[in-house]
């Protein structure tokens, strides 16, 4: 991102903030609650759109007319919410196939391979197939992490997002979550951000540390 300011009402997050990361790297963001991790990762993402300023993906804006045009140029997202964001009235099977749905064309997916890819991202998550027909909200929430991380595998993304990826789960859970970020990490074709003050996931991922503060994007000091 370069110049990008935001704010929600006088709240101001950003102002003429800059941030660049590597293609294949992992970077953390920390800062206290309410500084605008979620936001910041939303923005890398291209999910909302700065007031100023501008956020390139691979060179390219994030903002594209339809967001196919950015998968079309290798450009593929994957975001884990920290609530999860999912449909409430689709079951746990088409969350995960309806991205995939989505940018069929752009992924050259056939309808089968489409349900194919998505069962393959829910085992890879040991997502239980006697729920692949149950709604979220039947669902515990160890569970809904787990469909939440596979919708966002399926398709196998070059930019991955995760917001405070293991708060609130089941030690199982949360250790699949952080071999799953660390797979990625060591993957030179995914590019990682990760919103966490969690310290035991930013000493395990021991990656580059950065921290929002007065509206600015600070390396992280170790300690």
């Amino acid at each position: 991102m370069v110049g990008v300011s935001f704010s929600y009402g006088d709240l101001g997050l950003l102002d003429d903030a800059d941030f660049e990361l590597a293609k294949g790297d992992t970077a953390v963001v920390t800062g206290r609650n309410g500084s605008g991790k979620s936001t910041f990762l939303y923005l890398c993402a291209g999910l909302v759109a700065p007031e100023r300023g501008s956020v390139l993906l691979s060179g390219h804006r994030t903002d594209a007319k339809h967001p196919s045009d950015l998968f079309r140029l290798g450009i593929r997202r994957g975001f884990v919410f920290q609530e999860g964001g999912l449909l409430s009235n689709f079951p746990a099977l088409a969350n995960v196939e309806l991205p995939l749905h989505y940018h069929a064309d752009a992924l050259a997916l056939s309808p089968d391979e489409v349900h194919a890819q998505a069962v393959s991202a829910l085992e890879r998550v040991h997502f239980d197939p006697n729920q692949f027909n149950s709604l979220p909200a039947h669902l515990s929430f160890g569970n809904r992490k787990r469909l939440a991380l596979a919708r966002a595998l399926a398709t196998r993304p070059t930019f991955f997002f995760f917001d405070d990826p293991d708060i609130g789960l089941d030690p199982d859970t949360a250790q699949l979550i952080h071999e799953i970020l660390c797979q990625h990490r060591d993957d030179p074709e995914v590019t990682m951000l990760v919103a966490t003050n969690r310290e035991a996931l930013i000493e395990r991922l021991g990656t580059k540390g950065y921290v929002l503060q007065d509206g600015q994007v600070h390396v992280r000091n170790p300690g």
